[in-house]
């Protein structure tokens, strides 16, 4: 009977053996697909997380762009007067956010389309720093250029003020010196001027001494002389100063006082009216009467038109 089963081990173990090597291949297999299961979950698990990080990532760099988007528009408000530098980078700019956009609204992006959009916007942030600076040092020109135009306005207005007040002066001058110039030639000028003391005797005989004492009166005669520029009715003002510095009054005399063009006063003895014919020679000669003649030095003043145009002297013993 041991022999039975010993032959019968014998032709059975083939079997028991492939029996085996089945069940360890099954096993196997389903090992296998287990794994393979898992290794799918993982992945798709890794493939969500990696999709969430790209969307998350556009839309951060989208919340940048449109910051930077908004600095930027800031700036150009700020921006009233620009140069063709300024208008460049405007260009410039503006192609790059246009790029960037295009970049970040592209349905199925990737990393590599990411980071050349963080790079972008890192350049454009410099671009926009940069149109910063440049517009900051537009406006500090433009204020000083305008500070300077108004400087140079101020003193143009100010030249042009005083430039009006020197020409007014000028003119005022030109005229004063015009009217006084007109007054000037229409001054008669004396010549040929004689101051003789005269003493009258009996029968009415007239001698001339310079006698003090045997002074009757005193003739004062002059040349008026030819003047184009003077004519019609003529006032002379006369005034005589004795030895003592007092204003001689004489009988039948009209004495008063004279502003001169100068604006000096000047008291005089007598005046008389003479008519001037334009550019002719004129002869006057008129006297006068006084109580008493004291001996010294007599200065006889004449005066027409506000000036002085006649001086002499005459010394009685």
């Amino acid at each position: 009977m041991e022999n039975n089963l010993n032959d019968y081990s014998r032709q059975n173990r083939p079997r028991d053996i492939a029996i085996w090597v089945l069940a360890i291949l099954l096993l196997l297999s389903i090992g296998f697909i287990i794994y393979q299961n898992i290794n799918y979950k993982i992945d798709n698990s890794s493939l969500t997380i990696d999709a969430n990080d790209l969307e998350r990532s556009r839309e951060i760099l989208k919340q940048e762009l449109r910051i930077l988007r908004s600095d930027y528009e800031d700036m150009k408000k700020v921006a009233k007067e620009q140069d063709s530098t300024i208008n460049d980078r405007d260009i410039a700019i503006f192609e790059k956010q246009k790029q960037i956009q295009s970049i970040l609204n592209k349905q199925n992006i990737n990393e590599d389309e990411l980071q050349k959009a963080r790079k972008l916007i890192l350049s454009l942030q410099t671009d926009i720093a940069d149109y910063k600076q440049q517009i900051a040092k537009l406006t500090y020109e433009n204020k000083k250029l305008n500070a300077e135009n108004l400087a140079l306005n101020t003193s143009k207005d100010s030249i042009r003020k005083e430039k009006d007040k020197t020409e007014n002066v000028l003119q005022k001058t030109k005229d004063a010196y015009t009217d006084h110039q007109e007054k000037v030639n229409a001054t008669l000028s004396l010549s040929n001027y004689k101051i003789k003391g005269i003493n009258v005797r009996r029968g009415g005989k007239e001698i001339e001494t310079t006698r003090a004492k045997r002074i009757d009166k005193v003739r004062v005669s002059f040349d008026i002389d030819e003047n184009e520029s003077a004519s019609g009715e003529k006032t002379l003002y006369i005034a005589v100063h004795k030895p003592d510095g007092s204003l001689g009054i004489f009988d039948g005399a009209q004495n008063g006082s004279l502003v001169l063009r100068n604006n000096n006063e000047i008291k005089f003895s007598d005046k008389i009216q003479i008519n001037y014919t334009q550019g002719e020679a004129q002869t006057v000669s008129f006297d006068w009467i006084d109580y008493d003649f004291p001996k010294g030095k007599y200065d006889i003043d004449v005066y027409e038109n506000g000036f002085k145009i006649g001086q002499s002297t005459i010394e009685l013993r």
